[in-house]
């Protein structure tokens, strides 16, 4: 999987991606106002467990719920499931259609950041929301995490399955309208999550169409 590991605190990266402990670092603005570390002090231990990928993630926000009754990746699942369609060929690089003179066609590639694409068909704003999201949850842990341009989050459906899912996660996670704990142990209260933290749109047919594909595919 192609990510990149940005520079944390007492981190540097070396040409191999893999992060270097050092003991002390001076934060440092460097061109166009990028946030650097200059390493002050060098260290010898490694820590390649410092660095949050969708494994960690994961843990990060079950964590809090010992009552959980299934992983958050099934509710991840059926979302997928359901914002690209049951029948997609392939999810993660599934491109939003929209009418056109000659039917349905795929959203050109310099219209796609304003509506939608990827496996959980997320427009260019929710992408960009769910990677502060991302950075949130490693800078509160003082982790290190995937590196992405604002170029690479206007196009999801080009991202890294792993990266698409991780966006998802820690979007949903973090947003004041959803329920992690409802996912966790209430599958009928899967679509009303959805609907409120991820839709976000005011369509009840939509909320129609979750609970229906829910339905075909947990039979």
């Amino acid at each position: 999987m192609r990510t990149l590991r940005v520079a944390r605190e007492g981190m540097s990266i070396l040409k191999d991606g893999d992060p270097k402990k050092h003991q002390k670092k001076v934060r440092a603005l460097g061109r166009d106002d990028e946030v650097m570390y200059v390493p002050a002090e060098e260290g010898a231990m490694e820590d390649p467990e410092n660095y949050l990928n969708l494994e960690k993630l994961d843990s990060i926000v079950e964590s809090p719920h010992e009552d959980r009754l299934m992983p958050f990746s099934r509710f991840r699942d059926m979302v997928r499931t359901v914002e690209a369609g049951p029948d997609s060929e392939d999810p993660y690089r599934q491109i939003q259609e929209v009418n056109t003179d000659e039917g349905k066609a795929p959203v050109r590639r310099e219209k796609q950041p304003d509506y939608g694409s990827g496996a959980y068909q997320l427009d260019f704003a929710t992408a960009k929301t769910a990677y502060n999201r991302i950075k949130q949850i490693a800078d509160k842990r003082d982790m290190d995490y995937p590196k992405l341009t604002e170029e690479e989050l206007k196009y999801p459906a080009e991202l890294d399955p792993e990266l698409q899912d991780m966006l998802f996660t820690a979007h949903f996670a973090m947003d004041k309208n959803t329920s992690v704990k409802d996912v966790l142990t209430d599958s009928g209260k899967w679509g009303k999550n959805w609907y409120t933290g991820h839709y976000k749109g005011d369509d009840p047919g939509r909320l129609e169409h979750f609970y229906s594909v829910q339905g075909s595919q947990m039979q």
